[in-house]
């Protein structure tokens, strides 16, 4: 079989990670697997080389011709006519630039038996695509419905496509915006993101953290819905009233980066919480921290638990809205909290003074790579 994933870019990133595991999925199964990423900017990923890598720059072939050129001012014009109409207008030519350098990929290689479009902004520059060989994983639970014209992009996205949903909360979403938005997917289907337990193993292996204490640590995007700030609340509340002796570990960027940092300052505790930005391995901080604490708001999965459970590292959670209980589930469901940084920290607390025994194994057996390769034969008869 030959597959290609599509992804926007290769940035350090939970999307951009599952994209590079479905694609080495495939080809560690046997398969010709194909990874296709459109921009360049941040790129801090990439597959092994039993996958082939191909970079569209569909931006930059719309920018050197002139109908190009004319037809992106005429989207942003549009845009700022219609609000959030940008990707529908870009989409129109984008799309058809895809389809041929597709072609002329196939030229090359073959036929693709599967196409796979990863993540909202993917599916957005591509929406015109009408190829039944195109499959578009959803990984959002954040799908706005309201007013006619947004559900008429909606319509646009998702009506008659075939849609992938990565938890049973995505899926969830899905049935219930297209009753909102009134359209229909041609197959909805749950497939859970694969995760290679034997890669992140590997890579948390390459080198030794430099710490010489002990630490809990949390590694993800810093945005408001990733709710840092509640983790560093969590930790000073647990500090002040329980005497935590570890320090605190934050990997990751984003809009409130510099939040937190504030936050921090303002705490005091600059020489007890370490932020280490980007890392594009952050595997081995993950295997010797302690524990990891989870405080996001919402998921469309949660790939960083997984990731964290393939480090053999124990997890403390809030009750995050989405994906997260396909995976928080048995015994591991006594580890999610309420929003509460009092309750957070004491559940902390507790998690590092008894040491719960978790079966680690148990709870990556349907995340396991070959099992979402099966899946997709199974459900579109590859």
């Amino acid at each position: 079989m030959r597959v290609a994933v599509v992804v926007r870019s290769l940035k350090i990133g939970g999307m951009e990670r599952s994209a590079i595991n479905m694609a080495q999925a495939f080809a560690n199964e046997g398969h010709e697997s194909h990874l296709i990423y459109f921009r360049t900017k941040n790129a801090g990923l990439k597959p092994e080389k039993n996958v082939h890598l191909h970079h569209f720059n569909i931006a930059r072939i719309m920018k050197l011709s002139v109908v190009g050129l004319v037809w992106d001012l005429f989207a942003r014009i549009m845009n700022g006519v219609i609000r959030h109409s940008y990707f529908f207008w870009y989409g129109m030519l984008s799309s058809w630039i895809f389809k041929y350098k597709i072609y002329t990929l196939e030229k090359e290689y073959g036929k693709f038996d599967l196409i796979v479009l990863r993540g909202q902004g993917t599916f957005e520059s591509l929406w015109m695509l009408k190829d039944d060989r195109i499959k578009q994983v959803s990984v959002h639970i954040y799908i706005f419905t309201g007013g006619a014209i947004k559900n008429f992009f909606l319509r646009r996205l998702y009506n008659d496509k075939h849609i992938i949903a990565i938890s049973n909360a995505v899926k969830e979403k899905v049935i219930e915006v297209s009753k909102i938005a009134n359209f229909k997917p041609k197959s909805l289907n749950l497939i859970f993101n694969p995760m290679d337990v034997e890669l992140i193993c590997k890579k948390a292996s390459e080198y030794m953290p430099e710490i010489d204490e002990e630490y809990i640590v949390y590694f993800g995007r810093i945005t408001p819905t990733k709710n840092v700030s509640l983790l560093v609340d969590a930790y000073k509340y647990a500090k002040d009233n329980f005497a935590l002796d570890k320090k605190l570990v934050i990997m990751g960027v984003g809009s409130r980066f510099n939040d937190i940092k504030n936050q921090i300052k303002s705490f005091g505790l600059e020489d007890e919480i370490i932020m280490l930005g980007s890392l594009p391995n952050p595997y081995p901080w993950v295997k010797h921290a302690k524990l990891f604490v989870f405080p996001s708001k919402a998921e469309g999965l949660g790939n960083v638990l997984l990731e964290s459970l393939a480090c053999r590292t124990p997890i403390v959670s809030t009750k995050t809205i989405g994906g997260a209980k396909d995976i928080m589930e048995g015994e591991l469901a006594e580890f999610r909290v309420d929003f509460d940084k009092e309750v957070l920290a004491k559940k902390v607390v507790q998690v590092l003074d008894e040491k719960p025994y978790i079966d680690f194994d148990k709870y990556l057996e349907k995340f396991k790579p070959s099992f979402m390769v099966q899946r997709y034969k199974e459900v579109y008869s590859l």
